[in-house]
């Protein structure tokens, strides 16, 4: 299938879900994910799912874009550019779907404090976003070790996503919709950079 035609499908499955979860239509599934996972509540996993929730918060993607930044500073090796602008598209297209779909908050049990609207999730989306593109680039790459790092990476952005979820914050098609709308992205700009 054209690339194009997969990551406007993704983007439109994006959309879809986003407007099926605002009218609820989606509380089955979200409910029974958040009630699966905070069955394990203990201070324990409380304080892991705070640090790996860590790991894709805003500053900490800066902090990595920024280490990318420098990175192509001094190796001149410009396909490590689409890290930093996937980044910045995540962020722009995140931001517009919030204010379009508005989707409350879950009214569970919170964990942390969040403001803003809950689809899609912009901790899942923009990390997501941010470690798929390295992976892309590590198999681009003769790094040694690339199952065993970007099986780590992979985990990494799982955990963010259920971390979300555990801690009260957002529902699991927020996450879920925030990756369909990442790929589609990612498919656009890696087809791009190809060329």
């Amino acid at each position: 299938m054209n690339k194009k035609i997969t990551a406007s499908l993704l983007f439109i499955m994006g959309l879809i879900l986003g407007l099926l979860a605002k009218f609820n239509y989606t509380t089955g599934l979200d409910s029974f994910i958040y009630n699966f996972l905070i069955y394990f509540k203990s201070p324990m996993v409380t304080t892991f799912f705070k640090i790996v929730t860590n790991l894709g918060s805003t500053w900490f993607i800066i902090l990595l874009n920024l280490v990318i930044i420098v990175s192509y500073l001094i190796l001149k090796r410009k396909e490590i550019l689409i890290v930093p602008i996937n980044s910045c598209l995540s962020v722009i297209f995140n931001n517009i779907l919030k204010i379009i779909i508005r989707r409350p908050r879950p009214d569970v049990l919170r964990l942390i404090k969040e403001r803003n609207f809950s689809y899609p999730s912009g901790h899942a989306m923009i990390s997501f976003l941010f470690y798929i593109t390295v992976i892309s680039l590590i198999n681009k790459s003769s790094i040694k070790y690339k199952k065993i790092i970007n099986g780590f990476i992979t985990a990494i952005i799982i955990m963010i996503g259920l971390s979300r979820v555990y801690l009260g914050v957002h529902h699991i098609t927020d996450i879920i919709g925030g990756y369909l709308i990442s790929t589609s992205i990612l498919i656009i700009t890696l087809k791009g950079e190809s060329k």
